[in-house]
């Protein structure tokens, strides 16, 4: 339900400040209203809905220099947490985070794209748990649960998701091999294309709108 909604959101088929009526949506996926309100709840989380006084839930304006800041933040964060992990990863760390890619690589070529972005998410999760930095840890995912959303679409762009592949290869080998400057760059740049990916993605769906709205 989740990933639906943050879908329609992406794609406009929810459009920022539409809202979100718990009982439409029970019926809509034939639920309870018990795990709506934790989807709700998980989407408020993540910044893509918002609440409103005597207005309930809605979709919150996607602001892009918002996002693009997020990213700013995030892409230095993980740069540092691949540096860290470079150095500090034990053997059987460096071993399991090259599984992990080898098991993305056969969900890629498989086409199981639910399964892909969850190892994708792992992969991401692995580096930062390899810093064995605590303070670290906890601020980097504070900030990542907010992108989440944002993640997991971006890979719907078309050659997004084998470009990320190829960058989590060369990741990888720079942290399996010790080399921490060269993982803290490629991880930095790995999460700045990201962003900029999906800016250009809302961008041009914006754009779209405008056009059908000064045709309608």
């Amino acid at each position: 339900m989740r990933l639906s909604l943050e879908n329609d959101i992406f794609t406009g088929r929810l459009a920022p400040g539409a809202s979100l009526d718990e009982e439409a949506l029970a019926r809509r996926f034939s639920v309870s209203r018990t795990p709506v309100r934790e989807a709700m709840l998980q989407l408020i989380q993540s910044g893509l809905v918002e609440k409103k006084p005597r207005q309930g839930a809605i979709v919150t304006q996607i602001d892009l220099s918002d996002m693009i800041r997020l990213f700013e933040v995030m892409s230095e964060l993980e740069g540092i947490c691949a540096k860290f992990a470079a150095r500090r990863m034990t053997a059987q760390e460096r071993k399991a985070l090259r599984k992990l890619h080898e098991q993305s690589v056969e969900a890629y070529e498989s086409g199981d794209h639910d399964k892909y972005y969850t190892l994708s998410r792992k992969f991401h999760l692995m580096v930062i748990e390899g810093t064995h930095n605590q303070e670290l840890i906890e601020t980097t995912n504070r900030l990542g649960i907010k992108l989440v959303p944002y993640r997991r679409f971006q890979l719907s762009y078309p050659g997004q998701s084998e470009n990320n592949l190829r960058d989590h290869e060369a990741i990888m080998e720079a942290i399996v091999e010790g080399q921490y400057e060269l993982a803290s760059e490629l991880f930095r740049k790995h999460t700045n294309v990201q962003g900029d990916v999906l800016a250009e993605y809302i961008a041009m769906g914006d754009r779209v709108a405008k056009k059908q709205s000064v045709a309608g």
